[in-house]
């Protein structure tokens, strides 16, 4: 799959976007940490069920072997539909300004027919969707879990609007770390061949 997509891509000189959603709730995740002897750790929530919606996409330039990450945040308790993600499409292909090869997951907010009449009008972004019940081929799965599990974990913000400057920071701080996001993207067990392109950047 990954050498086929690249080997499109390449013929195409194109950008590899892996984009997937979320939510970052109020509700912390729970995970093993250390307190005194006697005195068990205790979580107050104000809000359990207030979330942040989320959209990311690591892009990915195999000639430049550069990994980046862009993403946008939704208005509080929101969900995605189709014109917004259109709206985060058209800031990564703006940003881009180069053909894409996109790559996501085949739920139904990625088959409307306001994607498909958008798409229709950006013909340089060639979609290649994931096989059913992939996650794990999408390094943006592993992005969400390393700032989930790994950076907030047990973290109890008592407002939307701390949440919301949280993640904001932490996705910051990812973007920053090139590296980082490679190793995340190298999770997948895909690989992009990278060093073929060094030469013809």
């Amino acid at each position: 799959m990954a050498t086929t997509i690249l080997q499109r891509a390449h013929r195409r000189r194109a950008y590899i976007v892996f984009v997937d959603e979320t939510a970052f709730m109020l509700e912390p995740l729970v995970r093993r940490t250390l307190a005194p002897r006697g005195h068990t750790p205790i979580l107050r929530l104000s809000e359990p069920h207030g979330r942040i919606s989320a959209i990311g996409a690591m892009i990915i330039s195999p000639r430049r072997m550069h990994f980046g990450f862009c993403y946008r945040l939704l208005v509080d308790n929101a969900n995605f539909q189709s014109y917004s993600v259109v709206r985060f499409i058209e800031d990564v292909r703006r940003r881009i300004h180069s053909p894409i090869t996109l790559l996501w997951d085949q739920i139904p907010i990625h088959r409307t027919q306001i994607l498909r009449a958008y798409l229709a009008t950006h013909q340089r972004i060639v979609v290649e969707p994931f096989p059913p019940y992939a996650p794990e081929l999408n390094p943006v799965d592993y992005v969400w879990s390393y700032v989930k599990y790994g950076r907030l974990a047990n973290y109890c913000p008592f407002t939307l609007a701390e949440l919301r400057e949280r993640v904001a920071a932490e996705f910051s701080r990812l973007q920053k770390r090139p590296r980082l996001l490679e190793s995340l993207f190298k999770r997948t067990g895909l690989t992009l061949e990278l060093q073929e392109y060094r030469g013809d950047s």
